[in-house]
């Protein structure tokens, strides 16, 4: 949250809540008169992909909106600073998360709801547009959920941040730890990272099961139970027995683990809502069942025996006379075709004819239904996918095992090209789980140089570490230790920007990196409770970059927590920021010359410099510690020469 009360010329009022990038604020716009809901995002700390997918999903929803109905209007957006902002329409009623906090809802207002919801995103799906002179060809919402849905008088559905929407044409490969939430994210984003269409059907599914159960679809202690719930392919908790079964149907159908076998439209979805509202039979199996029954008099008409016409006196009609034979050269049909040759002919029917008999008309294959065929070049197109997908996998573990120092940056590669084709079964986990590790060890030797009294760690170094990290989170984001990494080294190459910043007297920029420096560490140490590396560099930022003691003391005992122990180094730090402590003391001391705070400030500047001296005296002879001892000493000579001025000493 904000401390500041304004950004730009918006008036912040109260706080609405926290986007996937941004916090929302309601604030006053003074200028047309009007309450507003705010979107403000740091953009110095956002992933610039994220901040430009951010950018094009509001030019999205401010489209969108003049043709859904259910999408909050975007009245203005712009940059304060370092603070993108984007005013939109406020949206007043209550979340659906916060009526679904009351137990679920009743079947019937839950079926409404959800049919609004397809409305929308019918719109949003077949919806075209320009963003920056590029057309696209349907929106993606990306993170349906209760906190994203608002209900009005009446339950009018509005829908709530677009600001990770995505058109479905969208080639760059959004991973779940940018975009979406866990719970309402498909296995196949899980595994390969795409947002499509489909993901929003998903994310609908899981908010019907919701309304209607009352608790989640795939439920978990932790993240990472969810996610495992989800890459199952285990069917959901199975919903209350007072269900409607055709409602349960089409939840069911919505969260099937296979795609193809879920709605594909959400025009699909609200048909068959709309049919359930209406206690009508659901489209979706009338249609099956009619498919299925067409198919089979298809068979029935390919195998039925052609019956011969009578004339009037009730013989057969001479021209119509048939001889039924199998020719001797071939065998019987099968569905495939002749199945071998007969070693005997087969003897022939004869129909009385009043002239000879017509030659055997020739044998007919029996056509295969479009469908089969189709559906059988789908299968084998499949497999051999999957064979490509599990040759590649075999080939990465292979050379992750045998080779001492593999080429991480090309297995990389080739698993990113195989990660969208994998299926379960196909080898993909496995191997994903052996590249993950391979690349978080990669990354640990780096950050292990930065331990100790000697760290050695460079920002190419950082750099690296960090870009392996950033791809173990993209295969496996619920590693939360990953994650942790990742964060720590950014915050390192934040710090050292920092200080190119100041050397080139950008002081504003400088801090602001600084301070984002000091958030990555402490969310990596949120993120990993036991581990001590964040407060290595907490303790960098304090002692040398913002010269807080009490805060340093603070960050280096919670090192002592975390059982590592004080080096020179950390020592070193201490002593400093203590000799840094009584400068700054006595300096202060010499403006106040002549009056009692005088020998106040001198008294406690000389308790730090004598911390400082048994610090260095302790350390000496690591680093610059004897010169600084004698410089300490020096300056507490000046300050018992000045008190012995004063009559103190």
């Amino acid at each position: 949250m904000l401390a500041a009360h304004q950004v730009g010329r918006f008036e912040l009022r109260d706080f609405l809540g926290r986007g996937a990038l941004g916090d929302v604020y309601l604030a006053w716009d003074p200028e047309p008169g009007r309450e507003v809901a705010l979107k403000v995002v740091r953009a110095n700390r956002a992933d610039p992909e994220m901040l430009q997918a951010e950018k094009n999903g509001i030019s999205l929803q401010e489209q969108i909106s003049r043709v859904a109905p259910q999408v909050a209007a975007v009245y203005e957006w712009g940059q304060d600073g370092d603070f993108f902002w984007v005013a939109m329409e406020y949206v007043a009623g209550t979340d659906l998360s916060q009526v679904l906090a009351h137990g679920p809802l009743d079947q019937d207002r839950a079926a409404g709801i959800a049919l609004q919801l397809c409305a929308m995103l019918e719109t949003c799906h077949q919806f075209s547009a320009e963003i920056g002179g590029r057309k696209v060809y349907g929106i993606v919402h990306g993170d349906i959920k209760p906190e994203n849905i608002r209900l009005q008088d009446g339950d009018r559905v509005r829908v709530l941040d677009f600001g990770i929407a995505k058109h479905l044409t969208q080639t760059r490969r959004f991973t779940v730890n940018l975009f979406g939430s866990l719970p309402y994210t498909p296995p196949e984003r899980l595994d390969r990272g795409g947002v499509d269409r489909h993901s929003d059907l998903w994310a609908l599914g899981v908010v019907l099961y919701l309304m209607v159960a009352g608790w989640s679809p795939f439920d978990g202690g932790d993240p990472e139970e969810v996610e495992g719930k989800i890459r199952s392919g285990r069917p959901p908790e199975p919903l209350p027995p007072d269900v409607s079964p055709a409602l349960s149907r089409i939840i069911e159908r919505s969260l099937d683990f296979h795609v193809a076998r879920r709605y594909a439209t959400a025009a699909e979805m609200g048909a068959d809502l709309a049919a359930w509202s209406e206690g009508k039979p659901l489209p979706s199996e009338q249609e099956e069942d009619t498919r299925e029954t067409r198919l089979a008099r298809e068979d029935l008409n390919a195998t039925r025996r052609t019956r011969l016409p009578l004339d009037d006196s009730g013989s057969f009609r001479s021209s119509e006379t048939r001889r039924t034979v199998v020719p001797a050269s071939i065998g019987p049909i099968g569905p495939m075709g002749p199945i071998a040759p007969l070693e005997t002919p087969v003897t022939a029917l004869e129909v009385p004819s009043a002239g000879p008999p017509p030659a055997p008309p020739p044998a007919k294959l029996p056509r295969w239904p479009v469908q089969f065929t189709i559906a059988l070049l789908v299968l084998v197109a499949g497999l051999a996918s999957q064979m490509w997908v599990r040759g590649e996998a075999s080939g990465i573990q292979h050379d992750l095992a045998t080779e001492a120092s593999p080429d991480l940056d090309t297995l990389w590669a080739r698993y990113h090209r195989i990660a969208p084709f994998g299926l379960p079964g196909s080898g993909l986990s496995d191997v994903r789980k052996d590249l993950k590790e391979a690349l978080v060890k990669s990354a640990d030797r780096i950050l292990a140089t930065y331990r100790g009294d000697t760290p050695s760690t460079t920002k190419p170094g950082w750099q690296k570490a960090h870009d392996r990290l950033k791809e173990a989170v993209d295969v496996d984001y619920g590693d939360r230790s990953a994650r942790a990494k990742m964060l720590y080294t950014q915050g390192h190459l934040d710090r050292i920007e920092s200080q190119g910043l100041r050397a080139q007297g950008q002081r504003k920029e400088a801090q602001g990196k600084l301070q984002d420096a000091v958030y990555e560490y402490e969310e990596a140490a949120k993120l990993a409770p036991d581990w001590p590396d964040p407060y290595l560099g907490l303790a960098r930022v304090y002692s040398y970059e913002q010269s807080d003691l009490p805060k340093l003391e603070e960050t280096l005992s919670q090192l002592s927590h975390h059982n590592y122990p004080w080096g020179r180094r950390e020592k070193a730090m201490l002593a400093d920021a203590h000799r840094l402590q009584g400068q700054q003391l006595q300096a202060k001391a010499l403006g106040a010359r002549g009056t009692d705070q005088e020998q106040e400030l001198l008294a406690v500047a000389k308790d730090h410099y004598a911390q400082a001296v048994d610090l260095y005296r302790e350390i000496s002879p690591y680093g610059d510690a004897k010169a600084n001892r004698a410089a300490v000493e020096a300056q507490v000579a000046q300050i018992d020469e000045r008190l012995s001025e004063l009559g103190l000493q």
